[in-house]
């Protein structure tokens, strides 16, 4: 029987967890490709404890980014998608699919501002065949090996 301490240990995968520092070490299948038709939705995911957003593009690449805009915070599944990128509805910031912001409407003409903001998320590699998964690549490298018996 485990204690309550040792079940956390293993079961916890949440951001700085140490389950969830060794599960990032990994990737992992979060969806098949057929489930992000070209011209479809954006499909919100939850995994490890982080919310994320796939979105097909226009060149048919896949993004995999942080479900929450960098400006305010909000959902960015239901945004829409538009020339290249995957627009927030809130102030409109367009994102590519490797998560850099591509325009911010109320910026003036040659402004640099939209340079500070990246909801960067490695992206996944483009799968083979309509049917094979996409895959969601490992975020952080700073797991620690511990001697833990269980």
């Amino acid at each position: 029987m485990l204690s309550r301490e040792q079940n956390d240990l293993i079961t916890q995968t949440g951001p700085g967890t140490p389950g969830g520092d060794m599960f990032r070490r990994y990737w992992h299948p979060v969806l098949l490709s057929e489930e992000l038709p070209a011209g479809g939705d954006p499909v919100p995911i939850d995994i490890l404890g982080e919310e994320l957003v796939a979105f097909r593009d226009d060149q048919d690449r896949i993004g995999l980014l942080d479900r929450h805009c960098s400006h305010r915070g909000t959902d960015i599944s239901y945004g829409r998608l538009e020339n290249g990128g995957l627009r927030c509805l809130y102030h409109s910031w367009l994102y590519d699919v490797n998560g850099k912001c591509l325009e911010q409407p109320a910026e003036p003409p040659g402004s640099q501002f939209k340079a500070k903001y990246v909801s960067l998320r490695m992206p996944p590699t483009k799968p083979a065949a309509p049917s094979s998964p996409v895959w969601a690549p490992a975020r952080r490298r700073n797991f620690r090996h511990r001697n833990i018996s269980i």
